[in-house]
């Protein structure tokens, strides 16, 4: 009595933001009923036709289109025939569907003053779940419905669910018999989909010395794969593997979301990217404050020479210099600096020096080499007496003990701060800017571990200080002894793997400071002691952790850091 064509298809449009995975289900189905009015004066005759569509979108546009080359865009039109006979009409339904555009369209034949055949096998199928197809057969008035599935199976009734043991293609025939005793049969290729799903996966390289990075479409499918590329910056590629130019540095949120049309599923990956753009000239520059001076590090970042103006008519030269200010107050230090180009910059920064009380809150933070997606955080604050502790970490969150642990969900910038009060009330706060840039979405955990400036074993060596810290060419260790004895320096890694010895000098009783080169040494993290061997039973060793860098260290694809000092502050 009716024929009904459907068809589903499903363009891509926008896919930003999407980051769930839909399996194989209908997105839209459109379908209508009718009913035909009596019979106008002239001989032509009005049908009421009424939208019975289902779509898991918003909003759909309606498309009529009528065999006499009537249309409408109405969702319930009235439409006027010239007179008897058989008209065919379809309805096109379009909806936004997750970011996508879906469309199906249904065609029925209306029949005006004329009877429609006696007996008909039409039916629809529709895949409900991986394997599993639900079939309806088109007419109620029938004596018996038998089924076909095409896999050797058969079944009856008018609305029966199959289960297919295997994807694949299947010829599903329906033979129908009506109460009047006629029979008829009709066929139709039913594609039936396993329990599929697409998984999106991309890497990313920067062209060496650009802003360019090659992005490597690493997704898998079932069927044939459209692709959104969504850079993080406004642009957009559908091609397979692109390639981007960024426009500027920065922090970059890059989204791949891929669509299985086989399969009818979807996927979206995102991952971050940072651009490092320094300026031409780069003279900021860090310090820690301490009862033995206070270390100046001054930025690599291709500059060749360094000049210090301490700000009380006292000038250095050198990357990294230690400065002792012989009275406490407020001194405005700066750096200036010439670059390989030519190029001179300057920057300043105010320091107080307190005295005697005087207390520092400076930590650093390195990748722990054992443990991936772990950062260790080295606590190198020192005060008078008991001291309390507050971190900050750029969050939302904080911590009040010296040694906590913190894991961030994801990727991003933060600003950590780690203040400390001592005793006598001295007060310091010291801030790094943390960029945490892996391509996987990982969370990423911070441990804070001791890292003061002299652990000691014994009396026999006490102690020890070390600066500038960190150091790139040469570092100064000065320490007491209590008595006449022999002393040597050794320098391992933080694995253990012994990377510097000294040679074996006798010192008398009393404050000694030696100078190591370690101008050999590759940026890192290294531990540091001094053995004295006054007695081949007691060997004594005092310990401290130190870092050598040959400017700040700069983020990469696989996961880094950035750590410029962004400001200090003591009260």
């Amino acid at each position: 009595m009716k024929k009904h064509l459907l068809t589903l298809s499903l363009l891509v449009l926008s896919v930003f933001g999407l980051t769930s995975t839909v399996k194989a289900q209908p997105f839209c189905q459109a379908g209508f009923t009718y009913a035909v009015g009596t019979t106008n004066p002239g001989g032509s005759v009005s049908v009421f036709f009424n939208d019975s569509s289902y779509t898991a979108g918003s909003a759909p546009t309606y498309s009529w289109t009528f065999s006499d080359g009537q249309a409408s865009t109405l969702e319930n039109p009235v439409i006027t025939f010239g007179g008897t006979g058989v008209y065919v009409a379809c309805l096109t339904i379009s909806s936004q569907v997750q970011g996508f555009v879906c469309t199906s369209t249904f065609c029925d034949s209306i029949y005006i003053n004329v009877l429609p055949p006696t007996c008909y096998s039409g039916f629809g199928w529709q895949q409900i779940s991986p394997g599993v197809v639900t079939f309806s057969g088109l007419t109620q008035n029938n004596a018996s419905w038998t089924w076909d599935f095409g896999d050797g199976t058969t079944g009856s009734g008018n609305n029966p669910v199959h289960t297919y043991l295997a994807p694949g293609t299947y010829n599903a025939c329906l033979t129908v018999v009506t109460t009047a005793g006629q029979s008829c049969s009709s066929c139709q290729t039913v594609l039936v989909t396993g329990a599929t799903t697409c998984n999106a996966l991309f890497t990313a390289n920067q062209v060496s010395g650009t802003t360019t990075f090659n992005f490597v479409n690493q997704s898998t499918a079932t069927g044939i794969l459209n692709q959104v590329w969504s850079f993080g910056d406004g642009s957009f590629d559908y091609s397979a593997n692109p390639s981007h130019t960024y426009a500027n540095g920065g922090l970059y949120n890059v989204c791949l979301t891929i669509y299985d049309s086989l399969a009818g599923c979807s996927d979206t990956y995102c991952d971050s990217i940072y651009i490092n753009t320094l300026p031409g000239c780069y003279a900021t520059f860090g310090y820690q404050t301490a009862p033995s001076g206070t270390a100046f590090y001054g930025p690599a970042q291709g500059n060749v020479s360094w000049a210090w103006d301490f700000g009380d008519g006292s000038i250095a030269t050198g990357q990294n210099v230690n400065h002792v200010y012989t009275n406490p107050g407020t001194y405005t230090a700066c750096l200036t600096v010439v670059n390989g180009a030519g190029q001179t910059c300057t920057a300043c920064q105010v320091i107080t020096i307190t005295g005697s009380s005087a207390c520092g809150s400076n930590f650093a933070i390195y990748p722990d080499t054992l443990t991936p997606h772990t950062y260790i955080a080295y606590n190198l604050a020192f005060g008078t007496g008991q001291m309390t502790y507050v971190w900050s970490w750029g969050d939302g969150t904080s911590s009040n003990t010296a040694y906590p642990s913190h894991t961030y969900a994801g990727p991003g910038v933060y600003t950590i701060c780690l203040t400390i009060t001592d005793a006598t009330g001295c007060t310091n706060t010291t801030c790094y800017q943390f960029s945490l840039l892996r391509l996987t979405n990982a969370p990423i955990t911070i441990n804070v571990v001791n890292g003061t400036t002299g652990v000691n074993s014994s009396d026999l060596v006490s102690a020890l200080n070390v600066a500038p810290n960190p150091a790139t060419d040469a570092l100064n260790a000065q320490f007491n002894i209590s008595r006449e004895t022999s002393v040597s320096f050794s320098i391992s890694s933080i694995t253990g793997q012994n990377v510097y010895n000294s040679e074996t000098v006798n010192y008398a009783a009393g404050s000694h400071a030696q100078r190591l080169d370690i101008s050999n040494l590759t940026k890192g993290i290294y531990i540091l002691q001094i053995i004295s061997n006054g007695s081949v039973k007691h060997q004594k060793v005092c310990e401290a952790i130190i870092w050598f860098l040959s400017g700040y260290p700069a983020p990469s694809n696989g996961g880094g850091f950035f750590l410029p000092i962004l400001y200090s502050m003591q009260t």
